[in-house]
């Protein structure tokens, strides 16, 4: 029961998408475009993070005197790199689900009832 109504719903939505203007259309997808740039320079930063965190690590580690300092450095930076990428992998839900609802709405006031 609950696969028909699905698919009710999506034979629903598109033809209310069919029954939008040319220029909710391209208003919808100039907002979709703009805000797959921003999750994709999150994503970028994400990456040049990660490069530089290497760096680091690699400086870091070839001044370790002993395996101990070896270990403890390895450690700390481990932990930083998981705190550091658990909070943007957080920023980036976040912006997605913004975005997402943002688009969701902008879709749902430009279609007619």
């Amino acid at each position: 029961m609950s696969e028909r109504r699905s698919e009710l719903k999506a034979v629903t939505s598109a033809e209310q998408a069919a029954k939008l203007s040319g220029r909710e259309v391209t208003q919808f997808a100039a907002q979709w475009v703009d805000n797959w740039n921003q999750i994709n320079g999150r994503l970028v930063s994400l990456a040049q993070a990660s490069l530089r965190n290497s760096i680091n690590a690699a400086e870091q580690l070839r001044q370790c005197q002993s395996p101990t300092e070896l270990m403890d450095i390895q450690i700390k930076l481990a932990r930083q790199a998981y705190d550091e990428y658990l909070g943007e992998a957080r920023s980036i839900s976040e912006l997605v689900v913004k975005l997402s609802s943002e688009a969701i709405s902008s879709v749902s006031v430009a279609q007619p009832r």
